[in-house]
């Protein structure tokens, strides 16, 4: 169980990852580079890739509270060590996928693979359902 919930400092790592796809096209914006001051206000004037960037970052900040609460629900609820482990990286492939799709403007991968997603989360809340 104690590995399990290294998924939980991960899956929060990776919205900080997302956030670092931003750079560039943040660097690029009027020739003005990052504004640490007003960071939002200048993230809403991405479009393009970059708006697409922005929206896959502000998504993984969303599905990280219920994945992180869905690990812990499984963990300490008993659940299957292998299927927890599977049901995470299942997760994260999503989740990785998720933001190549949406930076390349793939809406219906990006779709499928959010269920995907959503469907490993709402699976490890049933976990422990399988506990022997």
């Amino acid at each position: 169980m104690n590995t399990l919930l290294l998924y939980v400092p991960a899956a929060y790592g990776w919205t900080l990852v997302t956030k670092l796809f931003l750079v560039g096209p943040l660097n690029r914006l009027e020739d003005r580079g990052y504004d640490n001051r007003q960071p939002r206000e200048q993230q809403a004037m991405l479009t393009g890739r970059g708006a697409r960037l922005r929206a896959a970052h502000y998504n993984a900040i969303e599905a990280f509270p219920p994945f992180a609460v869905a690990i812990l629900v499984a963990a300490f609820g008993g659940a299957p060590a292998a299927l927890m482990h599977g049901l995470a990286l299942l997760w994260f492939c999503c989740r990785i996928v998720y933001q190549w799709a949406y930076a390349n403007d793939r809406p219906r991968l990006r779709s499928a693979v959010w269920f995907g997603a959503v469907g490993a989360v709402t699976a490890l809340f049933l976990a422990p359902l399988f506990a022997g």
